[in-house]
């Protein structure tokens, strides 16, 4: 089954279907494997109504993901599980929610950051996996399978590297500090946005949902210069040492391919954003791009051992994690057999 799990820099977890009415609720709601789409929703909508909830869901969560890391500790481990062995191979951080939060955030203290501050964090994912992460400035941003995100934050700006794989990032707004995402060389710079990018290699593909972003081509990782600190929000996206190779509008989908430049496009989002559903949408693709793009999240391996069918048009909504189901609707459309293969792949050949 496919591995998914909801990261936020404070949060907890909720055992049942009822709409949660606190923060520790919160927390443990999205980190659980019953959270939908609907419970996106509702958090916003709870965070909107007052702001003391932010803050509150905030601490949560910084105890939660604190509580997390010290798992490979024996010594904090021994005592946040009340005196039981090392031997436990996983901290129940619903139950230190529920009670024992005054222990636990003692422990974590010296590990858990401010707001203003976040320094080495790095969030990865294994094939078939997603993450959600909530970040310190209230920035949600979610990590698609086989990915490798860093963050830097401090006063001055909000930084991350994306080394690899795809994240989508819903951007709080901050007219202090800009939001700088870097693929390789080349970085995404926003405000109050939503976005998605997704980097292969050297190349780097970014698609706007809402608000603008401006993208650098060869942008350093240096901060910011003083004088685009210091502008209103118009100059955080623009202002720097380089000026933007492109600024996108919502629709548009930018392709960054090293020495060259941008080449930008309107793109259907839905087609985009169906990797958040754990769903693939394919419009006559050739079947060889479809193929790699049902690799990279696991589950039995396709293969084609049919060079010629590398450009047969697929098209239709699949899982993520099914690519049986896939293999079995290709060969039901084309002439084209589906067999097992060595270490369980699923083998594509003529009929």
């Amino acid at each position: 089954m496919r591995k998914r799990s909801w990261i936020f820099a404070g949060e907890p977890k909720s055992p049942g279907p009822a709409v949660p009415d606190g923060a520790a609720d919160w927390v443990a709601r999205l980190a659980s494997d019953q959270c939908t789409r609907e419970d996106d929703q509702q958090l916003q909508r709870w965070l909107m109504a007052d702001t003391a909830n932010g803050s509150a869901f905030d601490e949560h969560a910084k105890i939660f993901n604190g509580v997390g890391a010290l798992t490979d500790d024996p010594e904090a481990r021994a005592i946040l599980m009340g005196g039981k062995t090392a031997r436990a191979s996983r901290l129940d951080r619903r139950a230190l929610l529920g009670g024992g939060v005054a222990a636990a955030a003692a422990l974590v203290a010296a590990a858990v950051v401010g707001p203003d501050l976040v320094l080495g964090k790095t969030y990865r994912t294994e094939p078939g996996e997603q993450r959600r992460l909530r970040l310190a400035d209230g920035s949600t941003v979610m990590l698609n399978t086989q990915s490798k995100l860093r963050v830097r934050f401090d006063g001055a700006e909000r930084r991350l590297f994306l080394d690899y794989g795809q994240a989508w990032f819903q951007v709080a707004k901050d007219a202090q500090r800009p939001f700088r995402v870097f693929v390789g060389k080349d970085e995404v710079r926003a405000l109050g946005t939503a976005f998605d990018v997704r980097r292969d290699g050297e190349r780097a593909t970014v698609t706007l949902e809402e608000g603008k972003v401006a993208i650098f081509r060869d942008a350093s990782s240096q901060p910011l210069p003083a004088s685009s600190v210091a502008g209103g929000a118009s100059s955080k996206l623009v202002a720097g040492p380089l000026a933007p190779a492109v600024i996108l509008s919502p629709g548009d989908e930018a392709r960054l391919v090293p020495a060259a430049a941008p080449t930008v496009a309107v793109v259907d989002l839905a087609h985009v954003q169906a990797w958040r559903t754990e769903r693939i949408i394919l419009e006559s693709t050739p079947l060889g791009e479809a193929v790699e793009e049902f690799n990279r999240y696991g589950g039995p391996r396709l293969v084609l051992a049919d060079p010629d069918l590398t450009a047969l048009p697929i098209s239709g909504v699949f899982h993520t994690d099914r690519p049986k189901a896939f293999a079995e609707a290709v060969s039901t459309a084309f002439p084209v057999k589906a067999s097992t293969g060595g270490d369980g792949q699923i083998v594509l050949s003529r009929r």
